[in-house]
């Protein structure tokens, strides 16, 4: 997705990758498929708030995001996690918007400054309509991202 915004919605590709390797797992052909990944990549599923990262997110959907020490060089931070409510999948629409309402109520809190007022960005992880039917994805992670980079945390920036 071009970045029309500062900010980046992204579904979780995992999920379709993991439901293609667990049905072949299970579905009895006598093989297992092996899956190939990157070993410094980590899973967005394992984000914590304060995970820096190396660079933010240029696809629609994230499956591997490279985190680095925050002492290290890097452009992205984990600000805030949040679970949505459980029930039928609302919609991408209704994810999205409830998301980015988080997103940017906690920007405030972290930053010091309203999103609106600030030289920083956000983006943003959701899920994705597979991962929260298969997988009961409810999670919501909000990325604060430095054009220029960074280094340390972002916590407080007060810009």
């Amino acid at each position: 997705m071009p970045p029309t915004a500062p900010r980046l919605r992204a579904g979780r590709a995992i999920s379709t990758a993991a439901a293609v390797a667990a049905g072949l797992t299970l579905s009895g052909c006598g093989f297992l498929p092996v899956v190939l990944f990157d070993p410094g990549a980590d899973s967005p599923y394992r984000l914590e708030v304060g995970d820096c990262l190396l660079t933010e997110f240029t696809d629609d959907e994230v499956d591997r995001v490279n985190t680095v020490d925050c002492t290290d060089p890097h452009r992205a931070e984990v600000y805030a996690i949040t679970t949505l409510d459980d029930g039928d999948f609302p919609g991408l629409a209704k994810v999205k918007e409830t998301a980015e309402d988080i997103c940017r109520e906690e920007f405030l809190w972290f930053v010091n400054v309203d999103y609106d007022d600030s030289e920083l960005e956000f983006s943003l992880l959701h899920p994705s309509e597979q991962s929260w039917n298969v997988f009961n994805d409810r999670q919501v992670t909000c990325v604060i991202i430095d054009p220029r980079g960074t280094t340390g945390s972002l916590k407080g920036a007060n810009r």
